[in-house]
């Protein structure tokens, strides 16, 4: 580097007069803070409002992230529930639905699948009921139709519930 830097000075620097010589670093003196000002000190001036701004943004996204990763975290953690036959999801639904106080007719439908219906049931029971079976046992509405019965707050229900295969 010092061998570079000695034939640059003796090739460039020591053909020049001493005149041109003092020219040259009077204006590298006017240069070099110009330089200096421009392509450091004022670029990073002008961003400063801008990354003020944006850092409470990325700290609330850095804390959402914290917190999502721990939930992932605890559902890799949760057992996962096996996927139950129509056969078996049957008894499942039938057993929920009587500790509910729910009156369902329960069939065994397609593949993983059962059919419930009931021709007089209260929508809040009900969607309390599913919303249950869906967070402990995974089991969930595929289709539903429900229509209004002439008693308020009571349906006729059919539905079709599935726990997993499908998803």
């Amino acid at each position: 580097m010092k061998a570079l830097f000695a034939k640059l000075k003796a090739r460039h620097w020591n053909t020049l007069s001493a005149t041109e010589q003092k020219t040259v670093l009077r204006g590298a003196w006017l240069l070099v803070p110009l330089l200096m000002y421009g392509l450091l000190w004022q670029p990073a001036h002008q961003a400063l409002p801008r990354l003020q701004d944006a850092l409470p943004r990325l700290r609330a996204q850095a804390d959402q992230m914290q917190s999502l990763a721990g939930q992932a975290q605890a559902l890799r953690q949760k057992a996962q529930l096996a996927v139950l036959d129509s056969d078996a999801l049957k008894i499942a639904v039938e057993k929920s639905a009587q500790a509910a106080g729910l009156p369902l007719q329960v069939t065994p439908g397609e593949q993983n699948s059962v059919r419930i219906s009931a021709d007089n049931i209260s929508f809040a029971h009900w969607l309390q009921w599913q919303h249950a079976l869906e967070l402990n046992q995974h089991i969930r509405v595929s289709t539903a139709m429900l229509m209004a019965s002439p008693e308020t707050g009571m349906v006729k229900l059919q539905a079709t519930l599935t726990n997993g295969a499908d998803l």
